[in-house]
């Protein structure tokens, strides 16, 4: 017996070492699928790619914001980079509302669909005459479908976590011209991703509980012949009770690393050179258990580190906010 419990014990080093590994060096443009479990830990409103599982027949209904706010770019130098041929934009704001169904199908196993309305708010770059003019485009995102099965639940906690995000959003949103905005404007992307990763977690003790997973996405060429790049992202965080989870309401403290790499995009088949690289962010953020089913989870991702690729436009800081119920 003390042969399997030294075995699980540098298990348990070697999983947290992965994940802090992956979670200090890979690296997006912005905070790609943030609504997608990224914040919370385990006492977080909703998080599919948390290592918990819901119980049998049990379901969780939710609601998601995630505002992202955008640097703030010279029009007339995005207009001459785009005229070279560059992928030049100037985002203002991005507001995803989703709401989410997830349930436990056995202790171990659960799913769990995600549905955003994405609106999208920029200025016009690429039509000289319409240079500077405030546009928006807005409707379905991509739904996102998970399973996750936790394997393991003793000294500490694993899942597995496989999905789709399924192309249901809206891809042909229009400016001022009639023409459509490019495939990064648009709601929707129009390609079948898939989505595969890992999860662990442990409780230090009755007030600490701490979190881990790296996801994978596999993204495939979507509308306008346009290919996003595949995208490694990784998350480490801590959640601090300091209210005794036996009180309700209770009150967290909640610190988080989050990490993203992504690869260069494809048009037409070429690459597009202002695409890809690395962003780190700090997520620092408070949760509640309001009452025994209601839950809500404020985070603030905040980019430290953003060695993104070409003329790309950086990400100034994200809000997500959640709240669940379950039945």
């Amino acid at each position: 017996m003390k042969i399997f419990s030294i075995r699980y014990r540098i298990a348990y080093v070697v999983v947290w070492i992965a994940m802090f590994a992956l979670s200090s060096v890979n690296r997006v443009d912005a905070c790609d699928l943030c609504t997608l479990g990224g914040f919370g830990g385990t006492t977080g409103a909703i998080n599919p790619t948390a290592a918990e599982a819901p119980a049998k027949n049990k379901f969780t209904l939710g609601y998601m914001l995630e505002y992202q706010d955008w640097e703030s770019v010279d029009i007339h130098k995005a207009h001459e980079l785009h005229e070279e041929g560059r992928d030049a934009h100037a985002r203002k704001n991005d507001i995803t509302n989703s709401v989410f169904l997830g349930y436990g199908i056995t202790d171990a196993f659960s799913i769990s669909l995600q549905t955003p309305y994405v609106e999208r708010r920029s200025r016009e770059v690429h039509d000289h005459e319409l240079l500077g003019n405030n546009q928006t485009a807005t409707g379905l995102g991509d739904a996102i479908l998970l399973g996750k099965y936790k394997f393991y639940d003793k000294q500490f906690g694993l899942a597995g976590i496989f999905g789709f995000k399924l192309p249901t959003g809206t891809t042909n949103e229009r400016n001022e011209s009639g023409e459509k905005y490019e495939p990064e404007l648009q709601p929707g992307t129009g390609s079948l991703d898939y989505i595969v990763g890992l999860a662990a977690n442990k409780r230090i003790n009755h007030w600490l509980i701490l979190d881990s997973n790296c996801l994978y996405i596999l993204k495939t060429e979507g509308e306008q012949d346009y290919e996003f790049g595949d995208m490694v992202r990784a998350t480490i965080g801590a959640t601090f009770h300091v209210i005794s989870e036996e009180k309700k309401p209770t009150f967290n403290f909640i610190s988080e690393m989050i990490s993203q790499f992504a690869n260069k995009d494809e048009h037409a088949g070429e690459t597009v050179y202002d695409s890809g690289g690395t962003t780190l962010f700090f997520a620092p953020g408070i949760s509640s258990q309001l009452t025994e089913q209601l839950k809500a989870t404020l985070s603030a991702p905040i980019p430290f580190y953003q060695a993104l690729g070409g003329q790309h436009q950086e990400l100034d800081f994200n809000i997500l906010f959640s709240i669940s119920y379950d039945i």
